[in-house]
């Protein structure tokens, strides 16, 4: 109504001509002309639907189809001319094609605009997602290490996944966002982002978004529409912004011990579908009952694979090794000095010659954030609470050695091994040295009987190992004793066993143990 208005108002009051309002407006000159010299603004009355007695037993079939097809592909979908073979074929309908085709052609505006009004009535639609990325942490070959993960939850039932990863980069994210649309058998007709580089190159005005070619590439693939929150407003998606907390408390708390990302995705997975049996936290039924109608609203899948990738060149350098982005890989299959392609997967590097021979495949080297633990401060808390100890979160991560030294003892002592062992980190010794210094000692003594002066020695030698032992240089012992060499025979008398065979090498071990 305001473009028609304007309309009028350049042809009455400005009085400009048609073809001036059609360039101005950005209309077609038709249009301009007939809000132009338009006297009669009164409402029509609106039309009643007229009866389709022909169609009318077939209405409901008609309106299933219509609404199935919905869901699928444009191409896959039934036109006017098969729904009607269809109707003839299957039910004997004896209408005319003609009816058909104004009955769908009537109906589809319909459908489209029930959609619509449904949209905007429903805060949250059933099939409707959304997506975020969250940090947390893992024990990976004992060590504790920062990863990423997707959340990906929807709304309308409350149901989410998580998929754990290296990175935040786009072959991350879509390969992420496929594992998910396998595991629910279908595509979210909408999906709400961040403004993740991942997927968007840059923010315009308004809605206006410059997203990557690769994330276009895979819309258009699963045939689903992006919507991205504005900038800094990520509450327009709150519900996944809630859900990747409720994942990190309750998924990946405490921090799991895992030796890959596919066994920690799949006990993730599990973990995802245990969780649909609550309760919805407002509607009173399980989650499992409402992922139902979430999954009735999804887009099929395409029967294509989509290949979660992007494509980079490099060149051989004279140690065989090509780099981008700080990653560092030997390809010695390749000429130094070529140039190559490389197809870089979320886990793995495929590198390819200029006439497409798959020279190598090697393992992606993303770089993963090694955390410390701090068992300094711990060791603090474990002295503090020597009962909870053991049940401290990050006390099962404790070297096999450190563990086996504190609880293969009495409980007595249990607290002053405690408190041996924060000295030592207190004195700058790591978790590690301390434990393999407690794994030589015990080659000379029982873990019952460890001595503290033993241990020290054995972690001095461990932490110092080419430092020299110092010569003793005092000057109180007297030079005839410094020069005085022991007959080690004479040892012999002192034991009783001396005579036997072998009682020389006896009294000669005694010595140098003494020495």
């Amino acid at each position: 109504m305001a473009q028609q208005q304007y309309i009028k108002h350049l042809y009455e009051k400005e009085e400009c001509s048609i073809a001036e309002i059609s360039r101005r407006v950005g209309v077609n000159w038709r249009t301009a002309a007939k809000y132009a010299k338009k006297d009669d603004w009164n409402k029509p009355i609106q039309q009643t639907k007229r009866r389709q007695p022909v169609m009318e037993p077939f209405l409901d079939i008609v309106d299933t189809w219509l609404m199935e097809d919905m869901l699928k592909p444009r191409k896959e979908r039934r036109t006017a001319a098969s729904i009607h073979r269809q109707l003839v074929k299957e039910h004997g309908f004896q209408g005319s094609d003609r009816t058909v085709r104004a009955y769908v052609s009537f109906r589809k505006k319909e459908l489209y605009a029930e959609a619509q009004e449904k949209y905007l009535r429903l805060e949250h639609p059933p099939g409707r997602a959304q997506v975020d990325f969250g940090t947390s942490h893992m024990v990976w070959d004992g060590a504790l290490r920062e990863i990423k993960y997707l959340a990906f939850s929807f709304p309308y039932s409350n149901a989410g996944f998580c998929i754990p990863l290296p990175c935040e980069n786009t072959e991350c994210l879509l390969y992420a966002m496929i594992r998910v649309f396998e595991w629910i058998g279908g595509v979210p007709p909408e999906i709400w982002f961040d403004n993740l580089s991942a997927a968007v190159a840059s923010v315009g005005k308004g809605e206006q978004r410059e997203l990557t070619e690769t994330f276009r590439r895979f819309m258009l693939h699963y045939r689903f529409e992006a919507k991205f929150c504005n900038a800094s407003k990520g509450n327009e998606k709150g519900h996944v912004e809630n859900k990747v907390g409720y994942t990190r408390r309750n998924w990946l708390i405490p921090y799991p011990t895992v030796s890959s990302y596919e066994e920690l995705t799949a006990e993730l997975y599990r973990l995802a579908l245990e969780d649909m049996q609550r309760p919805h936290y407002e509607k009173k039924v399980t989650i499992a009952e409402l992922w139902e109608e979430d999954k009735k609203a999804l887009l099929p899948l395409p029967t294509i694979p989509f290949e979660p990738v992007r494509f980079e060149t490099a060149r051989v350098n004279k140690y065989g090794q090509v780099q981008f982005h700080g990653e560092v890989y030997s390809v010695p299959s390749a000429q130094i000095g070529e140039r190559v392609l490389l197809k870089l997967w979320w886990d793995r590097v495929e590198v390819f010659s200029r006439n497409e021979e798959r020279l190598a495949s090697l393992p992606r080297r993303y770089t993963l954030k090694t955390q410390p633990i701090d068992w300094k401060g711990y060791f603090r808390i474990f002295i503090r609470k020597p009962r909870g100890a053991r049940h401290a979160t990050m006390y099962r991560f404790l070297p096999e050695q450190v563990r086996q030294y504190l609880e293969e003892c009495d409980p007595a002592q249990y607290q002053e091994r405690l408190k041996f062992i924060h000295t030592l980190l207190e004195e700058g010794f790591t978790i590690e040295a301390i434990a393999q210094a407690l794994e030589e000692a015990t080659k000379c003594q029982a873990y019952h009987a460890l001595d503290s002066a033993l241990i020290r020695h054995k972690l001095y030698r461990i932490t110092f190992p080419d430092t020299p032992l110092e010569i003793l240089n005092e000057t109180y012992t007297p030079d005839s004793v410094r020069r005085y060499t022991p007959e080690i025979k004479a040892y012999d008398r002192l034991v009783p066993q001396a005579a036997r065979k072998g009682g020389e090498l006896r009294g000669q071990a005694i010595v140098e143990g003494a020495m």
